[in-house]
């Protein structure tokens, strides 16, 4: 059996306030607890400042809630917390997101340039983080690995939607992405994980938990699943 994690993600929940009747009603705490009690050891944090991606909805947190996550949380401090940029300039973000308490972040590689993107990994190593990258469906597997190779990037977050919105249908070209970058590490023996954001449900986890990927982040069909957090990470853990 393929071990693999499955990360719950909090953009799902809360950047679609809309469809919960009102934004008094969205519990944070309570909705990190539920995944706690689950057995959820990370928690997947999208930030979006409505720049980046254009538009007005695209609009979640910033590093206060990551500093509320994580002192609300102190007596669980091996609780990951992975704050994925999908922000203007991100470089900006990077000590505030350490002071937060973030364990990892992990960048948009489309965001910057290659250079840029060498030097805020240094950055994001330099303050106590680990450092992921992220790709849109439309970026070729083969453009990161130069950034790979600097041996700063810890994480591939392999996107499996377009950035933005829970709820959307899973993109099959991530599995040739999973794929071939499974290769491309083991060829090299680099210690690298490969994540899967996005269209993670009952039906598709396997399919990429087979082509090679070690966490799966999984939004919509925890938060929307009809019997619960437990039921929900059980029915994807059981595929």
């Amino acid at each position: 059996r393929v071990y693999y994690d499955v990360t719950c993600s909090f953009s799902s929940k809360f950047n679609n306030w809309f469809e919960y009747d009102a934004i008094a009603r969205s519990d944070m705490k309570g909705e990190v607890q539920k995944c706690i009690d689950a057995g959820v050891s990370h928690l997947h944090v999208d930030v979006f400042d409505g720049v980046y991606l254009d538009s007005p909805y695209a609009l979640t947190f910033g590093p206060q809630m990551v500093s509320a996550i994580r002192k609300r949380f102190v007596e669980h401090p091996e609780l990951v917390l992975d704050i994925h940029l999908c922000v203007d300039r991100p470089a900006r973000y990077a000590a505030a997101m350490a002071e937060s308490g973030a364990s990892r972040v992990i960048f948009m590689f489309e965001a910057l340039r290659l250079d840029e993107a060498v030097e805020f990994a240094q950055t994001i190593t330099s303050l106590g983080m680990s450092c992921g990258v992220s790709i849109n469906p439309d970026t070729s597997i083969s453009d990161i690995y130069p950034l790979l190779e600097t041996g700063l990037v810890d994480l591939v977050d392999i996107l499996a939607v377009e950035p933005g919105f829970g709820g959307q249908e899973f993109n099959p070209v991530s599995e040739h992405k999973i794929k071939d970058l499974q290769g491309w590490r083991r060829e090299r023996g680099i210690d690298l994980q490969i994540l899967v954001d996005g269209g993670i449900n009952s039906k598709t986890i396997k399919r990429v938990v087979q082509a090679g990927a070690d966490i799966c982040v999984a939004g919509t069909a925890i938060f929307r699943h009809k019997d619960g957090f437990s039921a929900a990470l059980k029915e994807l853990h059981d595929q």
